[in-house]
Formats: structure tokens, C-alpha cells, sequence
């Protein structure tokens, strides 16, 4: 299984093209390990954030979203399912822009309604169908994209509960409710990607289908895809390589080496055939010189 997460992160990284997903810098091998390097982003996890605001105003959270929108775009465009949307997973850039990150459980070669079984995910934004066990498509993507907005308006996922089984009859189970802070727009939206039906939830018949949404009216998809909208909230980073954004759980980790398993099978190690990688060099180059 760790080599499948290991080649679909590979994969992805070094496919895309999209302004809100971490850029693959370069990807090289020694005899016994693989490295990726990626650009560093240290505005800090949209985890982080969401933690130390309790909550984002309506204006923050849909920016947020939109950027988000964009880069599921990109992957479904390649045939590529996310599959763990979090805010752990989602980094904010030195401007506040978001990278998307951590695409170790992507599904590739999932065609439009293609469905494929794997119970993976991370339980506050798993989808009906996927508890179902039933099999799935593309559209549960567009399940938690509905938790992650609930979650940044509100402070917690809509189901969520301690106990990770009674969380899971919330899911499947227990009525939508909204705090009345929340305007109808906003509501509906959510609703919409919260249908428990994968066939009518609002995303099932494209991307498309969600931007055209009214929450989505006064959005520009070509402005913000050259980013273009200023971020309503910039981390505050001093320069490169500081590092006061990211959580200090991380930042006091003593840095390790990975271990190197004693022995890896010739049918394995040909499976990483191909693994160098170069990639654009002009997106890092422009981070090092905002500080300069």
C-alpha cells in the first residue's frame, strides 16, 4: 500500500499545473530511498489557522473555497479523485493564497462516474457512499469541499462527534443544521454538497455545475486563477524561511532520517523506474525573491 501512496504522490505532483497545489521542485533516488522536493510554503496548515480563529467570516472561508474549487478542478480534469480534503492538507502561502498538499490517497484513472471501493479518508469528511461501502465516484470530493466550508463558518464539521461510529450514523443519518448566522446562499451551497445522494449532489454533472452556483455570482474564475483576488488574510511571514506559522509540534520535531526497510524485492524497486523528475524553476525563484 505505501508504494501506491508513494507513486500516486509522485504522479500527481509532477502532472498538475495549478496555482493552489504545492509545486514538485525536483524528484531524485539513492540506491536504498526516494526524495521529493517540493516548495517550501510556510504561511502555515489552514489547520493552524482555523484554530487560532476559532472560525473565518463568511468572506475568508469562501475565498478559501473558491481557491479550493480550483484545484479539484484541475485534479478531476486529469482524472484524478482527491479523496482527503482537510484543513491539514491545505497550506497557506507566504501572500495567503492556498497550496493544496498530501496527494498520497489520490485515485488516479477515475473517469467520470467510474467507481472504486477504498475506504480512506479521514472520518469527519468521509461520504455516505464510501461508509456505504457501496463503491463511489469523483463526487466525494464534493462531499467534504461542504464539510471544510461548514467547518472554517462554524468551527466544527457538520456530524462531528468524539465517538467516531456514532459520528458515522450522524452522517448517514442526522438532518443538516445550520447556525442563524448564516445566510441562504451560503445554506444552500452547503446543502447542495451535502445531499447524501451522490447523483444529486450539486457537482455531479461537473465542477461546473458548482461554480455556477449563486454563492459563486460575484466571482471572476479567471481573475482568481491568476490569482488576482487579494487574500483576505495574509499570514505574518517575516521572511523564507520563517517558520512562526507552522504549529511548534512540528517545528520542535527532531529531524530524522526515514528508516530503510532491509530488503526490497526486485518486482518493487522496478516500480520506481522513471522516479527523476525537474520542475519549473521560475514559481520558487519568485518566492525567494519577495524577500530579497
Amino acid at each position: 500500500m505505501e508504494v501506491t501512496h508513494t507513486l500516486a504522490e509522485k504522479f500527481v505532483l509532477s502532472r498538475v499545473n495549478s496555482p493552489f497545489i504545492v509545486p514538485l521542485k525536483f524528484a531524485f533516488q539513492s540506491s536504498e530511498k526516494l526524495y521529493l522536493v517540493l516548495s517550501f510554503i510556510n504561511g502555515g496548515e489552514l489547520f493552524y489557522h482555523l484554530q487560532q480563529a476559532r472560525r473565518f467570516p463568511l468572506v475568508r472561508a469562501k475565498f478559501y473555497i473558491c481557491e479550493l474549487l480550483s484545484a479539484i478542478e484541475t485534479l478531476h480534469g486529469l482524472n484524478i479523485v482527491y479523496r482527503d480534503l482537510k484543513p491539514e492538507n491545505i497550506l497557506l502561502d507566504y501572500q495567503g493564497h492556498i497550496a493544496l498538499c498530501d496527494f498520497g490517497l489520490c485515485k488516479i484513472n477515475m473517469k467520470l462516474e467510474q467507481k472504486t471501493n477504498t475506504f480512506c479518508g479521514t472520518p469527519e469528511y468521509l461520504a455516505p457512499e464510501l461508509l456505504l461501502g457501496k463503491g463511489y465516484t469523483r463526487v466525494v470530493d464534493f462531499w467534504t469541499l461542504g464539510v471544510l466550508l461548514y467547518e472554517m463558518l462554524t468551527s466544527l464539521p457538520p456530524f462531528y462527534d468524539e465517538d467516531v461510529n456514532i459520528m458515522y450514523k450522524k452522517i448517514l443519518h442526522d438532518p443538516l443544521v445550520f447556525p442563524n448566522y448564516l445566510d441562504s446562499k451560503t445554506c444552500s451551497l452547503i446543502k447542495g454538497l451535502l445531499n447524501r445522494d451522490p447523483r444529486k449532489r450539486l457537482g455531479y454533472n461537473g465542477v461546473s455545475e458548482i461554480k455556477n452556483n449563486p454563492f459563486f455570482d460575484d466571482v471572476d474564475w479567471n481573475k482568481l486563477n491568476s490569482k488576482g483576488y487579494i487574500p483576505p488574510y495574509k499570514p505574518p511571514v517575516k521572511d523564507n524561511s520563517d517558520t512562526s506559522n507552522i504549529s511548534s509540534e512540528f517545528t520542535n520535531e527532531k529531524p530524522m532520517d526515514s528508516v530503510v526497510d532491509d530488503y526490497l524485492s526486485e518486482s518493487v524497486q522496478k516500480q520506481f523506474g522513471g522516479w527523476t523528475y525537474v520542475g519549473s524553476y521560475s514559481a520558487s525563484n519568485a518566492y525567494q525573491n519577495e524577500f530579497r
